[in-house]
């Protein structure tokens, strides 16, 4: 095809027009680039000058009238933004407006310019108050209910322990021996620390007097006294000036001080170690005294026993560990040697083919409670004990041998148990744990076991919401003190603690202290108690940071009035 002159000059200069108008774009780009420069760009608070949310204004620190009361109480509220302009108020109390103390809804009985009156609910607890309308909140000031349950102010520890205290042993004399994790209690361990055992006087002040040294290397989870002297059992391997040589358990004396003996070494040398040979690999939780001697149970699998007396390949000094296959329950001998008469197969194949191991024991983690005639109660998390399916519970007679008398062929609980507590008084178990169903029953976290183990029908627990309990103890007169992670019962705001009557419900007048803070399971221990000014009292151990909405670590005391 033949272009004509008129079209070859049209497309050059298309061309050109293209040309120009590309090399402009990338002028102009390059201009952009090279002029940009960073500027800082302040911007307008958005929110600024915005109303308060539903227009009511309230100060969290201006203290509510009275600043504390128990339930029934009428308390007034400081608030503005509640009255329109011709004076009526802009909401319908109880309905539109509603008044809440620590999430417990209350009875408004006045709306006026200078804030509200509302009645404290029946089952109200410390903590914060809140304005609620269409389900949006404007929080006030705290506020304190009173109730039968309040902190002693007899009580001398104001700092506790700087962590876990796992248990509480009275003594002989009303002191309390308490052991945990603490490396200081009161303060008084900043210097030297209190290693994980030491002694208060009845009203909490550190006694001074105690000579436990260096302390534990680790863990100390319970003691036992056996003929005047003290057993502590745990997760350490030294105590004192025993840097080690020590097995989870070993004796000291009722000063603190460990006990020693002098043994002779394969070169005649002396050496000096705990009269009690004896201990397990793994952590032990209890340890009993009964019959002369101590049981204890735990997470371990072999017993374990020192020889000083043997040489080392190179014929030096040396220690021999003797090992034996023992699961979870042992039986020492007040020496620490093993007493092969309990729980024990003797002519079993063993550790390293040697004859003589105990008895399985559960498949799982194991609690354990004693009571008076030696009987021990098994928990946790094992659906098999010596090879016959339990369902995380079972009862041993004081032989060792399992107590026929015991749910007989009950399913047990469908999942994992977390702590028991018995009361002697009224014969009955409380149970919690992570478990659903007991024995085919619906039992969300908590039931009542009679003492044959059957679900005692009489108790009826509520629902725990936001978390579980996995802490128990039973008080003489039949209430139970719970711990846990859990926020509410019964729909009512607890978080972390609350205590039920002999029905599982909430026992009316015990439940008004506000927030615990702490581990998911607050509480390891309850001791119960009589203050100074003689009321009944309760000691709590645990690990917590914060209680009834105040700092308190670990320890302290209430009263029961």
């Amino acid at each position: 095809m033949m272009l004509q002159q008129q079209d070859l000059i049209l497309i050059i200069k298309i061309s050109c027009m293209k040309f120009r108008y590309t090399s402009l774009v990338v002028v102009l780009a390059g201009l952009m680039i090279g002029g940009c420069k960073e500027e800082e760009t302040t911007f307008a608070d958005p929110y600024a000058g915005g109303k308060p949310p539903l227009g009511i204004v309230t100060n969290a620190q201006q203290v509510p009238v009275p600043a504390s009361g128990e339930a029934g109480t009428e308390v007034f509220i400081a608030a503005t933004g509640l009255m329109k302009e011709d004076g009526t108020p802009r909401f319908v109390r109880n309905t539109e407006l509603k008044f809440q103390f620590n999430g417990e809804v209350a009875e408004i009985t006045e709306i006026t310019s200078a804030g509200i009156k509302a009645k404290v609910p029946n089952r109200a607890s410390s903590g914060v108050t809140a304005f609620a309308i269409d389900g949006q909140l404007v929080f006030g000031p705290t506020f304190t209910v009173t109730g039968r349950v309040k902190i002693d102010p007899t009580w001398k520890s104001t700092i506790g322990a700087n962590a876990t205290v796992t248990k509480g042993i009275r003594l002989p004399d009303n002191n309390i021996m308490i052991l945990g994790d603490f490396t200081n209690y009161d303060n008084k361990g900043i210097v030297k620390p209190i290693n994980r055992i030491t002694r208060i006087l009845s009203d909490g002040t550190w006694d001074r007097t105690i000579q436990t040294g260096a302390g534990a290397n680790g863990f100390v989870n319970d003691m036992a006294i056996l003929n005047g002297k003290y057993y502590i059992a745990g997760d350490f391997g030294g105590y004192a000036q025993r840097g080690g040589g020590i097995s989870k358990i070993t004796q000291i004396n009722s000063t603190g001080i460990i006990d020693t003996v002098s043994r002779e070494t394969y070169l005649k040398r002396s050496v000096f170690v705990s009269p009690f040979n004896g201990g397990v690999d793994r952590v032990i939780r209890s340890v009993y005294s009964f019959g002369g001697k101590l049981i204890a149970t735990g997470d371990f699998n072999y017993y374990l026993s020192r020889r000083y007396d043997q040489p080392s390949y190179t014929y030096k000094d040396s220690t021999v560990i003797d090992s034996v296959d023992v699961r979870q329950l042992v039986r020492f001998n007040p020496d620490g040697s093993l007493d092969r008469t309990w729980r024990f197969l003797p002519n079993a194949i063993g550790y390293k083919g040697l004859p003589g191991k105990s008895l399985p024991g559960g498949t799982g983690r194991l609690f354990s409670i004693m009571h008076t005639d030696g009987k021990l109660l098994c928990y946790g998390e094992f659906p098999k004990f010596d090879d016959a399916t339990v369902g995380r519970i079972i009862r041993l007679n004081a032989d060792g041998t399992i107590d026929q008398t015991f749910n007989p062929g009950g399913a047990g609980a469908d999942d994992i148990i977390s702590s028991v507590s018995f009361n002697a008084t009224t014969n009955k178990y409380v149970v919690v744990g992570r478990f659903k169903t007991f024995n085919g029953v619906a039992a969300l976290n908590m039931v009542q076991l009679n003492y044959d183990g059957s679900v005692d029908a009489s108790f009826a627990p509520k629902a725990f919401e936001g978390g579980q309990p996995y802490f128990v103890k039973q008080l003489f007169d039949g209430l139970s003190v719970i711990g846990g992670d859990f926020k509410t019962y019964d729909g009512v705001s607890k978080n972390g603690f609350l205590i039920v009557d002999k029905t599982g419900a909430l026992a009316t007048g015990y439940n008004t202290i506000g927030n615990v803070v702490g581990s998911t399971q607050k509480l390891n221990d309850v001791l119960e108690s009589t203050s100074v000014d003689g009321k009944r009292a309760l000691i709590l151990m645990g690990s917590f940071s914060t209680f009834d909405n105040k700092p308190y670590n670990n320890i302290i005391r209430v009263t029961i009035e």
